[in-house]
C-alpha cells in the first residue's frame, strides 16, 4: 500500500468481462448477515435488508430510500491473510482468510460491526480490532460485470472501479494477523438489475452440481451436530450425496463486535460411512479439520457423538466438534 496523495488521471472504462469481482465477498456478504443477526438481536433492520430480493435502485421516480451499494476491497494482511473489506448500509465486515484457501478446503473469520458506508465510503470502530475509515475515488464510469453475489443471474451488476483512501488498522485476536493500510485499489457494486437477494448462494462448494448423477438413495446421507449457548454457537454438518463434504462454523461476538468463522473441505466417499440402518455415521474429514467422530445410535433409539474432531480457525484455534452438549441427527439425504 502506497501513501500517494495525487488522484490517477481517469481512464476508461474497461469492458465487462474485465471487471474485477472477487469470489469470496459471497461468503462475506453470507456471514454478515448471520453475525448481525447476532449482534442485532436477531432483528434485522430493513435498512440492511431492503426491499424483498434486495434495495430498491434510487433516483426518480423512487421513494426517498438510500441507495443500497457495496464499496469493498482487498488488502494483504501479516502472516499470508487476506483481509477482503466489504459494507452494506450500516453493516461492515472484515473477512479474513489465509492464502491457502482453495475450492475444495478452507477456513475464514469474518467480524461484523455496524458503521456508515455509501458510494462515497466505508466507516466503521471495530474496537479492540481496529478500524476502517476510507474515501472512496472512482477512476472510471460504471461498467457490468459478472454478479458480485447472486445465484447465478446472467445481466449482472454496475460496477464503479476506483480506489481508497484513509485507513485501514486491523489486529486479529491474539495477533495471528495484521494489517494496515492508507491506499488500496477496489470498487463500488450499484444494485444489480436482477435484484439479487443479500444473501449470495452460489459460493458454497458443497452444492451438489444439478447435472450429475446422485448415488442410490440408500448411499446418501446428511449428519449433523449444533451446541447453541446464550448469543453463540457452533455447527457442524457432514453430507454424503454427489459430493461428500464436510462444514463448521461457529457464531458469537466479542464485546460489540459479530465473529463468525468456518471450516469447509470436500473428502473422498470414505470420509463419511454409515450403514443402510442408519445406526451410525462416522466421518474423518480432511483438513481444515483434525480428528474424527462417530455418532452411533443405542439399542433404546439414544445418540452418542463422541471422537477427536476438532475445527482449525484463522490464527491455528482449534474448537471441539463433539461431546454431549451437541443436538445431533443423522439421516438419509434426498435432493
Amino acid at each position: 500500500m502506497r501513501g500517494a496523495h495525487r488522484q490517477p488521471p481517469a481512464r476508461r472504462a474497461r469492458p465487462a468481462r474485465c471487471v474485477r469481482t472477487y469470489r469470496h465477498y459471497a461468503w462475506i456478504t453470507a456471514n454478515a448477515l448471520a453475525a448481525l443477526a447476532v449482534i442485532g438481536g436477531g432483528a434485522l433492520t430493513s435498512a440492511a435488508l431492503g426491499a424483498p430480493g434486495g434495495a430498491a435502485p434510487g433516483g426518480a421516480g423512487h421513494t426517498g430510500h438510500p441507495l443500497e451499494v457495496e464499496p469493498r476491497l482487498q488488502i494483504l494482511g501479516s502472516d499470508g491473510y487476506r483481509l477482503l473489506i466489504s459494507a452494506r448500509a450500516a453493516t461492515v465486515t472484515i473477512g479474513v482468510s489465509p492464502k491457502g484457501n482453495t475450492p475444495r478446503a478452507g477456513s475464514s473469520t469474518t467480524y461484523v460491526a455496524r458503521g456508515v458506508s455509501g458510494p462515497h465510503g466505508i466507516h466503521a470502530d471495530f474496537h479492540q480490532f481496529g478500524r476502517v475509515d476510507l474515501k472512496f475515488h472512482p477512476t472510471a464510469a460504471a461498467a457490468r460485470g459478472l454478479p458480485p453475489d447472486c445465484f447465478g443471474g446472467t445481466t449482472g451488476a454496475a460496477t464503479i472501479p476506483g480506489y481508497f483512501t484513509g485507513t485501514v488498522d486491523f489486529h486479529g485476536q491474539g495477533g495471528y494477523t495484521g494489517a494496515t493500510a492508507h491506499r488500496a485499489r477496489g470498487e463500488v457494486v450499484l444494485p444489480p438489475t436482477e435484484q439479487c437477494p443479500l444473501v449470495a448462494g452460489g459460493a458454497n462448494p458443497l452444492v451438489e452440481d444439478p447435472s450429475v448423477e446422485l448415488p442410490p438413495a440408500k448411499t446418501r446421507m446428511n449428519l449433523s451436530a449444533f451446541d447453541k449457548a446464550g448469543t453463540g454457537g457452533l455447527f457442524f454438518f457432514a453430507r454424503r450425496a454427489g459430493k461428500t463434504g464436510f462444514y463448521a462454523e461457529r457464531f458469537g461476538t466479542v464485546g460489540r463486535i459479530g465473529l463468525l468463522s468456518f471450516d469447509y473441505a470436500l473428502g473422498p466417499r470414505s470420509s463419511f460411512v454409515s450403514d443402510p440402518k442408519v445406526s451410525f455415521g462416522s466421518v474423518h474429514p480432511p483438513k481444515p479439520f483434525l480428528g474424527s467422530a462417530t455418532l452411533s445410535r443405542g439399542p433404546g433409539g439414544t445418540r452418542t457423538w463422541t471422537g477427536t474432531l476438532v475445527a482449525t480457525f484463522p490464527g491455528g484455534e482449534t474448537v471441539p466438534l463433539t461431546g454431549d452438549q451437541f443436538h445431533t441427527s443423522l439421516s438419509r439425504s434426498f435432493p
